[in-house]
């Protein structure tokens, strides 16, 4: 009995730093005061990237300043949010930078009107595996320091038109 109990404590106990785990993978539960910075990634040239290096996506059927991801999009692709004033450093404007509003938890990021989004395949500083894949409706994109999408340098063989 005891070793049952044991066990069903360790499987809770793994379960919570699992969870832990995924929301440190993104920012989206404690995001802080985020920095956005501009770094060149393989393939792509300079785009937008967050201060450790993490590229930022925006999603292609997101009105200007609005989110339409929620839900099991959320959980593929993070919103990039922060809590007080974000920054910017390296190529990214500070004027093109702003935050909306979210139903789920902190203001998201949002460069040049484009709600701003992490990729969860995306594991470390330069990854850009969600460069070009069409998730949820709409392709996904990195963003250049001047606004602009990237729709070249896909990760997946290049952007189809």
């Amino acid at each position: 009995m005891a070793t049952d109990r044991a066990r069903r404590w360790a499987a809770v106990s793994a379960a919570g730093l699992l969870a832990a785990g995924c929301a440190f993978a993104t920012n989206s539960q404690d995001p802080g005061r985020q920095q956005v910075t501009s770094a060149p990634v393989h393939r792509l040239g300079p785009i937008l990237v967050d201060d450790k290096g993490r590229t930022l996506y925006l999603f292609a059927s997101d009105p200007p300043n609005r989110s339409t991801c929620f839900g099991a999009c959320a959980s593929i692709w993070p919103p990039a949010t922060t809590q007080g004033r974000p920054g910017t450093s390296g190529g990214a404007r500070p004027g093109m930078l702003t935050t909306i509003a979210r139903s789920d938890g902190p203001r998201q990021l949002v460069y040049a009107g484009h709600p701003l989004y992490y990729y969860q395949a995306d594991t470390g500083r330069g990854d850009a595996e969600g460069q070009g894949i069409t998730q949820f409706g709409a392709p996904w994109f990195a963003l250049t320091p001047q606004g602009q999408i990237q729709t070249t340098g896909s990760a997946h063989g290049g952007f189809q038109h």
